[in-house]
């Protein structure tokens, strides 16, 4: 089971560059520039972060992969070279300062840091810089915005499955009508079209999972219906164009965890009646069975890393963690009989 997402994450070379220097640049088309000011740093450094290899990214990983000097007066500024688009984080002394952002080749971006609190502020002079200005107001809109944050966070629990379908699909209808507005007759690169979509679609996806997970925590017998598992379908749970979506990969583990517990809960778990119950083994064979390569190692992977994690750095296995998936796979096989 080898892991290859060369074609989806990869970075030819990495350069950090003195801030203000770009003019100096020679840049080719698959440059790209990220530059501009911080009014607090936090430090005399700013790091550029993104998902290294299909490891982190299917952990969630982000690692710093580059990083700035910030000049006596704020400024910083990177130059990247990279093949395909990527996510990443913008992060100075432990804290992240943006998150999720998107990074085309050949693209420019200001991105500055205003108030005492670092707050992310993008100039919009070009399109490549309004996609992440709209990245940042829309997780402002619907995640940090405090009504929406108390009725997300807070008031979803108290409500019945009901109220939270009707909450939950009028939530991704102003998602989606907050993405068209925002790009009213705009033309969009459809890599971007597609993360912001599929960022938006498995969002809600998760959400409706996690309030399944949160009312089962609490011992509350709620059962979703074909309607409220809608979404899923083969071409929405094997979609190669959102692997560089982390609520994608997010959505992939939930989506056979609650297929597990959905199971445990019907009585359909273990199969053998007279073996004892193994969660990790259980959801192991789910994936095996409902996911075809590639996306079943997403799932396969957070499985035998959290198996072997849980066994404690000092066990032998902890070395083989950040290895290959077919070496996990063959010490889980192993130590289960599989």
């Amino acid at each position: 089971m080898q892991i290859n997402f060369k074609t989806i994450l990869y970075l030819i070379f990495i350069f950090n560059i003195s801030p203000g220097c770009n003019n100096q640049i020679k840049v080719d088309i698959n440059s790209t520039i990220i530059e501009g000011h911080l009014q607090n740093p936090l430090s005399n450094k700013i790091y550029f972060c993104t998902y290294i290899d299909s490891n982190s990214l299917f952990l969630g990983n982000k690692t710093a992969i580059d990083s700035s000097q910030i000049d006596d007066k704020g400024y910083y500024s990177f130059l990247i070279l990279n093949k395909t688009p990527l996510v990443f984080n913008l992060e100075s002394d432990s804290k992240i300062l943006a998150s999720n952002l998107f990074l085309i080749p050949g693209h420019h971006l200001q991105i500055d840091f205003k108030t005492i609190n670092n707050i992310p502020e993008i100039n919009t002079s070009n399109k490549e810089s309004k996609y992440n200005n709209f990245l940042l107001q829309f997780i402002d809109s619907f995640y940090q915005n405090k009504s929406v944050y108390h009725e997300y966070y807070i008031s979803t629990n108290y409500m019945d499955i009901h109220q939270f379908i009707t909450y939950n699909n009028n939530r991704k209808q102003k998602q989606l009508n907050f993405f068209a507005e925002f790009f009213a007759n705009d033309s969009l690169n459809t890599d971007f079209k597609n993360y912001v979509v599929n960022t938006i679609n498995y969002g809600i996806a998760i959400d409706r999972l996690m309030y399944i997970w949160k009312k089962r925590m609490k011992s509350e017998n709620i059962f979703g219906d074909s309607t409220y598992f809608s979404f899923e379908t083969p071409d929405f749970i094997e979609n190669i164009n959102a692997f560089n979506c982390p609520a994608y990969i997010r959505f992939l583990n939930l989506y056979i965890k609650d297929t597990y517990e959905r199971m445990v809960e019907k009585g359909e778990l273990p199969i053998d009646k007279s073996e004892v119950l193994k969660p990790s083994v259980e959801k192991y064979k789910l994936a095996i069975k409902l996911l075809n390569k590639p996306f079943r190692n997403v799932v396969l992977y957070n499985i035998i890393y959290n198996e072997m994690n849980s066994l404690g750095k000092n066990n032998q296995a902890d070395s083989l963690i950040t290895n290959s998936l077919d070496s996990m796979d063959s010490w889980f096989c192993k130590k289960y009989s599989l």
